[in-house]
């Protein structure tokens, strides 16, 4: 049997098994990375025509884009804060024990002005009812001469009339004289003086001197919250005692802590917009007037305070709570703008309006929308200045395009 060449079986091997493998390769194209459909470019949006008829229906309106300076807002946290006279403290302006007026006071309870709060009982010491005593027996001493004063007296206008009603009775009968009868009124009046005085020398002394420590009632100064009660009822407090501290909440601080590096930027004295934290749409907003403060900063954070006053009748706002406040910063000079109506945005949050190309026809345009202030939205990219866009009717022009419209 010939013996076989091995290299040559080697070679054959390789040739057979190069064949095969570039068979395969030409057979077997490799699968695309990314498969695109219903590519369109950018520039080649839907354009909606509209007929005369239709564009009524829809209540098409548009306006035109340009320029126009808007202002700049940011939005700070603010504290609420009470301001410095809205806090009182009430003392015992005597020494007594408390007496409740009704429910107990506690702190959080709210109070009106005038409204009384405790009772004061004065205390009173054995001496000063020994002396009120002696007081009250003197001032009855002291009426009793007085009215026996005024019964003398009244008795001696009683006998001066008696004498003069004479002494005239004896003119006209020609038995006595004139000077006589005109003595005896002199006599008369003298004695009504006499009556007089002493009816009021008893009308003074009669009186018993009001005790000097009467019962005292302790009143709200002024229509507030209760912060803490400081003494119970039925306690004997002391003179000056603190009682209890009040607080109104009618009127509230805004402290603004502003980077001082963003001082310069912000308008001075405006209006700021208070709001929530979360700023939602719908939510309760007020307007804060800036009111002049001591200057306050913090070093550590860097940031100076600005304070701003809000009325709160409602009382919805409390110390300390967290609120955000919307202020306008200097504008950096006009902008491309259209109306906020005019945006429109698709599933994934792109924006959009429809700009008028010809009459009656509308092309969806995508623009980028820097921001949104006083209605209108400002734009990085849009439109040329000049452009007509829809600002009435977008939503139905929108659903038109994609088949849903009227």
């Amino acid at each position: 049997m010939a013996r076989q060449n091995p290299v040559l079986v080697f070679c054959l091997t390789c040739a057979v098994s190069s064949g095969g493998c570039s068979g395969r390769s030409a057979a077997q194209k490799p699968e695309a990375p990314a498969k695109v459909e219903n590519a369109k470019p950018e520039a080649e949006l839907a354009t909606v025509t509209l007929t005369p008829e239709a564009e009524a229906r829809l209540g098409i309106n548009t306006e035109e884009v340009g320029f126009q300076g808007v202002p700049r807002t940011r939005t700070f946290s603010g504290e609420v804060v009470l301001p410095p006279d809205s806090t009182a403290t009430v003392t015992a302006p005597v020494t007594g024990t408390l007496v409740a007026q009704g429910r107990a006071p506690a702190s959080g309870m709210s109070v009106k002005r005038g409204q009384t709060i405790f009772r004061l009982v004065p205390f009173v010491s054995q001496s000063e009812r020994d002396q009120r005593e002696i007081v009250e027996r003197d001032v009855a001493l002291s009426a009793d001469t007085a009215n026996k004063e005024v019964a003398i007296a009244a008795t001696r206008v009683e006998a001066a009339k008696v004498r003069a009603a004479r002494a005239e009775q004896l003119v006209r009968d020609g038995g006595g004289s004139v000077k006589a009868a005109q003595q005896a009124q002199e006599e008369l009046k003298l004695a009504e003086i006499d009556l007089s005085s002493a009816r009021t020398r008893y009308a003074l002394v009669k009186k018993v001197p009001e005790y000097t420590n009467q019962e005292v009632t302790i009143q709200a100064p002024a229509s507030s919250i209760i912060q803490k009660v400081y003494v119970a009822p039925g306690q004997t407090v002391a003179s000056g005692t603190v009682l209890f501290d009040t607080a109104s909440y009618a009127q509230m601080l805004i402290r603004v802590p502003v980077y001082v590096g963003d001082l310069n930027a912000i308008l001075p004295g405006q209006s700021a917009r208070v709001h929530g934290l979360d700023d939602t749409a719908g939510g309760t907003t007020r307007f804060a007037r800036p009111v002049a403060a001591p200057p306050s900063a913090d070093p550590n954070a860097a940031t100076a305070d600005i304070y701003f006053s809000l009325p709160n009748a409602d009382s919805a706002l409390r110390p300390g709570q967290r609120i955000g406040v919307t202020l306008n910063i200097k504008s950096e000079g006009e902008s491309l703008v259209v109306p906020v109506s005019s945006i429109i945005r698709d599933t994934n949050g792109g924006t959009y309006v429809y700009e008028v190309i010809a009459p009656h026809r509308y092309m969806r345009r995508r623009v980028e929308v820097r921001r949104a202030a006083n209605g209108v939205a400002v734009l990085e990219r849009g439109p040329a200045s000049g452009a007509k866009v829809v600002t009435a009717g977008v939503s139905e022009l929108f659903a038109t395009e994609f088949g849903n419209g009227k």
